[in-house]
């Protein structure tokens, strides 16, 4: 979706929009310095670590390490998708988004959100007049829900018949073929349609936005399925939708911790006894982007889970998902509920404290992990401790915070009794895992060319001038820059690129940059970089890029030289490399002088 608005675009908003504006709104900003600092939005803390860059129009936090420009902020902050917040941020400045490219597609959602609130609100009333709907409303009294909960989150009801949605619009032919799309209709083998929620009690899935995106239907009575979702649909991902979490976000401004159910009823049933902060994976396992999501608006998640078997197994699924996405700021939670509980049967037996007692006493993930792999030996056999290590070596390579790495490794050391040495060189540290944490810019293994001088001393000059422009671009020294592209190194075409936005653009700052890179390999290492201390005054940027792109010149004609070379021992060159070969002579004989 990025690629459908046109990139020109999206560098004259960030150049229009004032980044502490679109801040301040949402955060309690204050002067320091040149800069506006504030407490994180983004986890926990009681000193301010937040810093606002106006002149890089750049937030970063010291704390997280969050960082980015305008258009990253609201998604982070809101959980916007990354064309709402660009909506959102034109709309604030009254910059109308170019539909020329874009038109086509984002009509199109808009025209299906459109149908899916229409029979949102058809569900709803059908809950009030419809004679099926007593039934429906009488089974959520005995739930123990109320009239205003059910509204809150728009519980509906979808009674019997084959065709009634089509009733809904006088264009039946553009609204049904709205309606299979949106996975509301069904169209068979034989072409007949049919609407797919019959008899059921409807719960509308929002997006974040609050949009309708898709549906869950409860049978009142007896029958299979018990609970029947939407399918995938344009509008409804059920790898990264969420129920409940645009209610959550309603009701709570500030959100420590999230629970995680399985069931709408669960999540509406916490809600009628005033827990608000739960949101429910969608008949799917949960899955890394609903993690994401989830710590994009708080440091805590507390996943809650059945006590039986199939609950344990669900754990496992959710801890091997969470454990790469762990760090220092983040914590994941562990609650096992009695045998025969839910949470919705825990609250209404058993009251609001209760359920909270359990939320506190949960495990941490960590714990829960190793007394899992030590439930899985005997350790006072000889094997034992040796078998654990097995055991734990997956866990270890998933970890990619240092910290918890260690520590997760020294508690491993002391029930295994091998020193953390040996440990250290059971465990594969090579693993592509643990490749992830590098702050080097580098393209996927099978992209690599093999560099003629790989020495740290380069790379280190790379992402040295690489952060140089992209903190100040406008610092970057008049001349020709082609034999960039000869060069071998890793880093060179990101080099390469920057300076071709630098040159043809004016009026860049840092937020615009990186937006260059977003959703691309490389942007993890572009932020960091982005960020880097370079310990330096601006007025002496330029200076040292001049000497920067010397050293890089005479490195590009080493290379040539030393390709040359290697290629004149093993066979032919072409009368067009020996005379590149003579002029390379010339310039390695200026270079030595």
């Amino acid at each position: 979706m990025a690629g459908m608005i046109p990139q020109s675009f999206i560098h004259e908003l960030l150049a229009r929009v004032d980044l502490v504006n679109v801040i301040e709104k949402r955060v309690n900003l204050k002067k320091a310095g040149r800069n506006y600092q504030a407490r994180c939005p983004f986890h926990n803390e009681k000193t301010p670590s937040f810093s606002v860059n106006p002149d890089k129009q750049f937030y970063y936090c010291f704390g997280c390490g969050a960082s980015g420009n305008a258009i990253s902020f609201l998604m982070e902050y809101e959980g916007q998708e990354f064309v709402a917040a660009i909506e959102d941020l034109a709309a604030s400045i009254g910059l109308p988004v170019p539909r020329d490219a874009l038109a086509q597609t984002n009509q199109f959602d808009q025209n299906l959100f459109e149908v899916m609130q229409k029979v949102s609100q058809y569900y709803q009333q059908q809950l009030k007049q419809h004679p099926e709907g007593k039934t429906a409303v009488n089974y959520l009294k005995n739930r123990g829900l109320t009239g205003e909960i059910a509204k809150q989150y728009g519980i509906g009801y979808a009674p019997a018949g084959w065709q009634n949605l089509l009733t809904l619009s006088k264009e039946q032919e553009k609204f049904q073929k709205d309606l299979i799309t949106t996975g509301m209709m069904i169209k068979n083998d034989n072409g007949k349609t049919y609407d797919r929620f019959r008899e059921r009690i409807m719960f509308p899935i929002r997006n974040r936005r609050g949009q309708v995106i898709g549906f869950g239907g409860r049978i009142i009575d007896q029958g299979e399925p018990k609970y029947l979702n939407s399918p995938e649909t344009p509008l409804f991902h059920k790898s990264n939708a969420l129920y409940g979490i645009y209610e959550m976000r309603r009701q709570l401004r500030d959100i420590n911790q999230i629970i995680v159910v399985e069931g709408y009823m669960d999540v509406v049933s916490l809600a009628q006894y005033g827990i608000y902060n739960c949101v429910a994976t969608l008949g799917t396992a949960t899955t890394e982007e609903h993690i994401q999501t989830l710590f994009r608006m708080c440091p805590t998640i507390v996943f809650c889970f059945d006590g039986d078997k199939a609950g344990r197994a669900a754990a496992l699924k959710a801890l091997n998902q969470a454990l790469p996405l762990l760090k220092e700021t983040r914590e994941v939670r562990l609650m096992f509920l009695p045998e025969g509980e839910d949470p919705d049967t825990m609250v209404r037996n058993h009251g609001k404290d209760e359920f909270n007692h359990q939320v506190e006493n949960s495990v941490t993930l960590f714990d829960y992990l190793i007394d899992y792999l030590t439930g899985q030996v005997d350790m006072n056999t000889f094997e034992g401790p040796a078998k654990l290590v097995h055991l734990a070596k997956p866990y270890l390579q998933a970890i990619t915070d240092q910290i918890l790495l260690m520590r997760f490794k020294q508690r491993l050391s002391e029930l295994s009794s091998l020193p953390l040495q040996q440990l250290d060189k059971f465990v594969d540290e090579a693993s592509p895992i643990h490749q992830k944490n590098t702050t080097e810019i580098q393209p996927p293994a099978a992209e690599q060319k093999p560099s003629a001088r790989p020495d740290s001393a380069n790379k280190h000059l790379f992402r040295r001038t690489i952060a140089l422009l992209l903190q100040y671009p406008q610092s970057l020294p008049d001349g020709d820059y082609e034999w960039l592209e000869n060069l071998e190194e890793a880093a060179a075409n990101i080099l390469n690129q920057l300076i071709k936005l630098i040159t043809n653009n004016e009026k860049l700052t840092t937020a615009i940059l990186v937006e260059n890179w977003r959703d691309k390999e490389e942007e993890k290492g572009i932020l960091k970089l982005a960020n880097m201390d370079l310990h330096t005054e601006e007025q002496g940027v330029t200076k040292e890029l001049t000497e920067i792109f010397s050293r890089l010149k005479k490195l590009q004609i080493i290379e040539q030289w030393d390709r040359l070379i290697e290629k004149s021992r093993l066979g032919y060159l072409s009368e067009e490399e020996k005379l590149q070969l003579k002029q390379l002579q010339v310039s390695m004989t200026n270079l030595s002088e």
